[in-house]
């Protein structure tokens, strides 16, 4: 690779060139938005003595862009000290043809990057026998040049038949979201082809990528093959795709693989029927120094649908296989299994079920097999006016039956009986003339009858029998109003799930969520949204194989957001942006008995951003206060940057 200073020249030769290339006429009009330029100039090779006419050749025009932009970075966080940088980056982008448009578009984008950067340690870190107060007030200069770009070359891009080949080049430094405070660089070098007949039934594609990413002491590199194949006939479409990836580390003796074979199939001979086919395999080699594995994995599922058009009866059959193999370890799994469904709506109140399963599991020597089968009914009522609200009431039940067996399990035999009961009342109230609430509150009360060949261990459920009641309050508001120019909507839930009889477990939810926009102005707009959520989780005393535990309550509480404030001209100035964002995030649990982890993503959010175009000038100022890691970050962005080119 060339040295940064020659690179320097470079761009600057290749300005100035496309700059009088540029000079020669306006350019064309779709070359502003990327499009390789629509005209060449034409000049004449003299002709001989004797000889025809001479040829006539076209010089393609050169589009270009190009910018030279400055950066001050400035962060800090507690523990990683006070870094304060500036960038000087250029770059120059130029696009044009081979010969003709149809034949061949090239385009890339070159840029140089120079940084200086200064860094002071925190001066709260304590000091100790390996860390003088010297050194933690030394301040830490470096100076470093780096070169990006892309390069991109598509040939016949019109045709049936269009390859593309690319070059991608990527620094962390250069990217304005201050999100990462850790440097890496990423490379990626691959094309494609395509192909499609006059028919047009079918295309297919194929394609190749060489990934590497760098840091300080760290080095990896991913080769991606991939293809894809589509074709469509009569009642029927077809896909077909495959990878292979292999990725390895430097430095840590680390390599994987990674191949995958996926095959999708729908046939669908009339809008009441269809049935979906998918087939797969994946094989996963890992090879590290202390670990190593080679999983390969075969899966087929298949879902089909019938509902005859104005007919109550609808059928709904599914089949499944798994073939599962860890070959180092000598493991693997083979499971079969088999659904078939059927749903008749008896008439606007009344819907009748039956569904019956097959499965069968082969592994480590043992088989297994169970089939069940289910029948149902669930009965809705007609909706009833009481004063200005309204009352709905339902009720359904289930039969299942299930036997399993195999050569190293006991015989077993279980049937369920599922009955349940509830009722719903609403009321709406219009508090405005685009403005509503509304109140709803609900009781489900259901019991589940469970008996079995096998005594159940749990308390309060006799042997081979076990009887659960339970009762599942609910209770919501909502608020919701709208208009031409603001909308907003809040809603409160609460729910209590309570054990009448059976084990003593209880679970309550309550969430509040908030979301809406409000436009002050064509200027100002006002968007956001807030969830807030609690749970209380109390369980049964239980059995663990040596004596009873007592009962154990789990709470935890949850809270996300999101705010943002635009303002399009602020203090009336033309294309002066400014966006305010407030996000939060936050998780906690409350469990007895276990640590709290230190959150390990960002949790608290609060951006200020100024964004102003004058002309070619466009400049930016980010103002971000974070926390991260448990760790609150400050950091602060200013950029201006000229643009050039046509």
């Amino acid at each position: 690779m060339q040295s940064p200073r020659w690179t320097w020249l470079t761009l600057i030769a290749c300005a100035a060139a496309a700059g009088s290339a540029g000079a020669q006429g306006p350019a064309p009009a779709d070359a502003t938005r990327g499009a390789a330029p629509a005209a060449a100039e034409e000049f004449t090779e003299p002709a001989e003595d004797g000889e025809n006419p001479g040829r006539t050749w076209a010089i393609p025009p050169i589009g270009w862009t190009g910018s030279l932009a400055y950066d001050l970075r400035a962060t800090h966080a507690p523990g990683e000290g006070r870094t304060l940088a500036q960038l000087v980056t250029g770059n120059l982008g130029l696009r044009t043809f081979v010969y003709a448009p149809w034949l061949a578009r090239v385009s890339g984008n070159i840029g140089l990057t120079s940084t200086w950067t200064s860094q002071d340690p925190d001066s709260s870190f304590p000091a100790g026998p390996l860390v003088t107060d010297a050194s933690l007030h030394e301040q830490i200069r470096t100076r470093e040049q780096f070169i990006t770009g892309n390069a991109r070359v598509d040939v016949f891009p019109q045709s049936r038949f269009p390859f593309e080949a690319h070059v991608e080049r990527n620094d962390s430094r250069i990217d304005s979201g201050l999100a990462s405070t850790f440097d890496f660089q990423t490379q990626n070098i691959g094309f494609s082809q395509r192909y499609r007949p006059h028919t047009g039934r079918w295309d297919m594609t194929a394609g190749y990528d060489r990934r590497e990413q760098t840091a300080q002491g760290f080095k990896a590199q991913q080769d991606l093959v991939t293809g894809d194949f589509n074709t469509t006939w009569k009642y029927n479409q077809l896909n077909l795709n495959g990878s292979h990836s292999r990725a390895r580390a430097t430095g840590i003796d680390d390599e994987s693989r990674y191949g995958t074979l996926v095959a999708r199939h729908n046939y669908a001979p009339s809008t009441a029927l269809s049935v979906d086919t998918t087939a797969n395999w994946g094989r996963t080699e890992e090879r590290s120094r202390n670990t190593a594995s080679d999983v390969q994995v075969m899966q087929w599922s298949s879902v089909g649908l019938y509902r005859g058009e104005n007919s109550p009866l609808s059928l709904t059959g599914t089949a499944r296989a798994l073939h599962l193999r860890e070959d180092l370890g000598g493991t693997g799994l083979d499971a079969w299994g088999a659904t078939l469904g059927a749903n008749y709506d008896y008439n606007a109140n009344l819907r009748l079920t039956a569904n019956t399963g097959f499965n069968a599991t082969s592994s480590a020597g043992s088989e297994a097999t169970s089939l069940g089968a289910s029948v149902g009914a669930s009965y809705q009522g007609d909706s009833l006016a009481l004063g200005g609200a309204r009352y709905d009431w339902f009720t359904s039940g289930a039969l299942g039956f299930t036997t399993t067996q195999g050569d190293r399990i006991d015989s077993e035999q279980q049937t369920a009986l599922n009955l349940q009961l509830g009722h719903t009342l609403n009321r709406v109230w219009a508090t405005g003339a685009l403005s509503t609430v509304t109140i709803t509150a609900g009781q489900t009360l259901s019991y589940t009858q469970i008996a079995t060949s096998r005594d159940l261990r749990t308390e309060d459920l006799g042997a081979g029998t076990g009887d659960v009641t339970a009762l599942l309050n609910t209770l919501s508001g909502t608020w919701a109003t709208g208009g031409s120019d603001r909308n907003a909507y809040a809603r409160a839930t609460y729910s209590d799930s309570m054990a009448l009889q059976g084990p003593d477990n209880r679970f309550q939810l309550f969430n509040f969520q908030l979301s809406g926009s409000f436009e002050f102005d064509n200027r100002r707009s006002l968007t956001g949204d807030f969830t807030w959520q609690q749970t209380w989780q109390e369980e049964a005393a239980r059995f663990d194989g040596f004596a009873r535990l007592g009962n154990s309550r789990n709470d935890s509480r949850g809270a996300s957001g999101e705010i943002i404030y635009r303002h399009q001209r602020l203090w009336g100035l033309p294309r002066l942006r400014f966006e305010s964002r407030l996000k939060l995030a936050q998780d906690v649990l409350n469990q007895p008995g276990t640590l709290l982890s230190i959150p390990d993503r960002e949790t608290k959010l609060w951006e200020n951003r100024l964004d102003w175009s004058v002309g070619r000038i466009d400049m930016q100022a980010i103002l971000r206060l974070s926390q991260v890691d448990g760790r609150q970050r400050e950091a602060f962005l200013f950029r201006i940057q000229r643009n050039f080119g046509n």
